[in-house]
């Protein structure tokens, strides 16, 4: 075993070597998201982009609520795989960056974000484009805090697309776990932030033969100059960890994770308001990844109290795989379906 693995290392070398040479030229950098955009709002850390679309693109706006996790460019990462892209083709499109929270944010829950944030970006939207109300896809966390805006707004969002997001965390899977085990006191007591870095080791924790599968990946197909300009722009979104704010982290971990007050219509904001799911009235598409680890299908159905209108698409993908896989135009193809009709 022990000779494999140094034979295994050696070959790796070699082929990084030869990478290197290949994407000494155009492929050595790559942007933070791919599509023209402009900021035209900005509070703290958090901003409003807008992306350009071809002149006559009209229709109800999109805004795009992306996961605090990880940066919002994952929908944007090359031409090829950008769902941005594709949907600032046909319609006004924006996305609400939520930047680099550092300590200074803190103190803030986890409403401030899906509730304060969103509805002042609605509000600029809104106002931009002579509308009332604007369309909605929220990608993973992103999608959690789109769905209980909709729930505490309901006249201000029209379709909803929840891509890959967990409503219901009664059986989250090996989150779950990871929620039931994490000292989350000690750490409230201790951190005003979750530290990127650290974020991004705990998903190794969870998938540990994920580096393995992506380095057999990479030695089977480094000769392909396609897959190298997506490993590469992946691995520098990769590489851009973001911290979590401290009180909002908590809250993820007990409000939603542990105690499941989403779904049972028991959450509350820091103003006190319920996020009431049988409130929602915009149409919801339900867009799911098959081989999910991080959102498993359970995780992603609507509350029984949610009686709006609601259908549901599953791709045979991963939880990554839906933005940026060999599946991930069918899933874009099906949200922009969704929007336009």
């Amino acid at each position: 075993m022990i000779a494999n693995m140094d034979t295994l290392v050696q070959h790796l070398d070699a082929v990084t070597e030869q990478v290197l040479r290949k994407t000494a030229g155009e492929l050595d950098t790559y942007p933070r998201g791919v599509t023209p955009r402009e900021e035209v709002w900005r509070a703290g850390n958090v901003s409003l982009l807008r992306f350009e679309s071809p002149e006559g693109v009209e229709g109800t706006p999109l805004l795009i609520i992306p996961s605090l996790i990880n940066r919002w460019y994952i929908l944007d990462v090359t031409e090829e795989t950008s769902y941005i892209r594709e949907f600032a083709q046909k319609r006004p499109t924006y996305i609400i960056d939520w930047g680099y929270p550092d300590v200074e944010v803190g103190h803030l829950g986890l409403s401030h974000y899906y509730h304060r944030s969103i509805k002042r970006a609605v509000r600029q939207i809104c106002r931009a484009n002579d509308c009332e109300k604007v369309d909605m896809l929220g990608y993973c966390i992103g999608g959690t805090m789109a769905y209980a805006f909709s729930c505490l707004e309901p006249e201000m969002v029209d379709h909803l697309v929840l891509l890959t997001a967990p409503i219901d965390f009664s059986d989250a899977g090996i989150f779950a776990t990871y929620a039931e085990h994490f000292p989350t006191e000690e750490f409230s007591a201790s951190m005003d932030v979750m530290p990127g870095w650290l974020l991004a080791f705990s998903f190794q924790f969870v998938q540990p033969m994920g580096l393995y599968q992506k380095t057999k990946m990479f030695k089977d197909k480094f000769e392909s100059q396609s897959f190298i300009k997506l490993y590469n722009a992946m691995e520098r979104w990769i590489a851009d960890p973001v911290s979590f704010p401290g009180k909002a982290y908590y809250q993820l971990l007990t409000e939603l994770y542990k105690e499941n007050l989403l779904a049972q219509g028991k959450l509350t904001t820091e103003d006190g308001l319920i996020v009431d799911p049988a409130a929602r009235k915009a149409r919801a598409l339900i867009l799911n990844a098959g081989k999910d680890h991080i959102a498993p299908r359970k995780t992603t159905m609507l509350p029984a109290s949610d009686k709006a209108p609601a259908s549901e698409v599953t791709i045979p993908s991963g939880h990554i795989g839906i933005t940026t896989g060999r599946n991930g135009k069918d899933a874009c193809r099906s949200a922009l379906e969704f929007i336009m009709n």
